[in-house]
């Protein structure tokens, strides 16, 4: 139901060039944005290669891939990186009426303002001046509901806060015919241990006892997914566990791992990417958490869970650590990890 207070609005771009976690929690936000303006055009501005989990999205026009740095491994384009002028000047001959800029950066602010766009929303921040809404930026929420918050500035109703996954029927179609093994019978669980930032790991011998129980205990079938620059690391994770396990890493492209995930029946994964794309595509997910706050970043949805020491009261502490050995993660059991996976893991169909 539309509020009688929304602003028209019939050009809508939404900035939001951040990583592949970021990028598909911004569906709630795209989903009720879309059912408040059904005949909108709706554009987002996002990284080269995070974008592509919002390809096939049903609430977006067009994405447009915003690529002027690579820094980041995981997000890198290809050719040359453009210039912030460049975009601007495209993104003002496309007349928006009104920009979302979902990233608290002076950058961020600067290319909303030379669009041209009358309204202007976004956090309070760098170059929030350049704004004409303005939104507190609440740390102590998660972020679906914080990107939310910059609809309701504007009185924009906010309904479902659901994430969804868009893999294509080719792209299922494909992870079959490239990996049959997710066809056979028995249930399987996504592992994902690698991760951007090494605080974020969780060290190998602690995945190994996991993957060793889940497997004898559960029956649970270990599948790796990642980049290519993660096989070593899954290789030694195999040889350390002992058991058989299925690993992908660098045999999909992004877009097949989002289909491979709808395949599992749970996922364990560290504070990364993979653990949001997991919970999108519906799979009940396990995220453990050391430096980095689960409040903000936990797996969305009443079927995820977040794994933590809430005895430290060092953490979150967001890489401003005051330890050495990393004690939130290196210290976290495996066995209290298996019992939240067990809890967690749908029962067995009956039929």
């Amino acid at each position: 139901m539309k509020s009688k207070n929304m602003p028209v609005s019939e050009r809508i771009l939404v900035i939001r060039y951040r990583f592949i976690g970021d990028t598909i929690l911004t569906v709630p936000f795209l989903r009720n944005l879309r059912e408040a303006y059904p005949h909108a055009v709706i554009d987002v501005l996002v990284g080269p290669k995070s974008g592509e989990v919002l390809q096939n999205c049903p609430y977006v026009n067009e994405l447009i891939p915003f690529d002027t740095t690579r820094f980041h491994k995981y997000d890198r384009g290809e050719g040359k990186p453009r210039s912030l002028l460049s975009y601007a000047l495209a993104l003002r001959k496309r007349k928006y009426d009104t920009v979302f800029v979902l990233k608290r950066s002076f950058s961020s602010a600067l290319l909303a303002f030379l669009s041209g766009a009358r309204l202007r929303v976004g956090y309070r921040g760098d170059g929030h001046f350049l704004l004409t809404h303005k939104v507190p930026f609440d740390t102590g929420i998660h972020e679906v509901d914080s990107l939310l918050a910059n609809l309701k500035v504007l009185q924009i109703p906010v309904g479902s806060k659901e994430l969804e996954s868009f893999p294509s029927e080719a792209e299922l179609t494909r992870v079959k015919e490239m990996v049959p093994e997710v066809l056979e019978p028995g249930r399987r669980v996504l592992i994902h241990a690698a991760a951007a930032h090494p605080d974020k790991m969780y060290p190998l011998a602690s995945w190994a006892v996991l993957v060793r129980k889940l497997f004898e205990e559960l029956a649970l079938k270990p599948v790796f997914s990642g980049d290519k620059q993660d096989l070593p690391l899954y290789e030694e994770l195999t040889a350390l566990a002992g058991v058989p396990c299925l690993n992908l890493a660098g045999r999909l492209s992004l877009r097949e791992s989002m289909a491979l995930y709808t395949f599992m029946d749970l996922a364990v994964c560290v504070d990364s990417g993979p653990s949001h794309l997991a919970a999108s595509a519906g799979v009940p997910t396990v995220t453990l958490f050391g430096p980095t706050d689960p409040v903000r970043w936990g797996p969305y949805g009443s079927k995820h869970r977040s794994v933590f020491d809430a005895s430290l009261a060092c953490r979150p502490c967001h890489y401003k650590k005051t330890c050495e050995n990393r004690p939130c993660l290196t210290e976290l059991s495996a066995e209290l990890v298996f019992n939240v996976c067990r809890e967690q893991l749908p029962a067995r169909s009956s039929s």
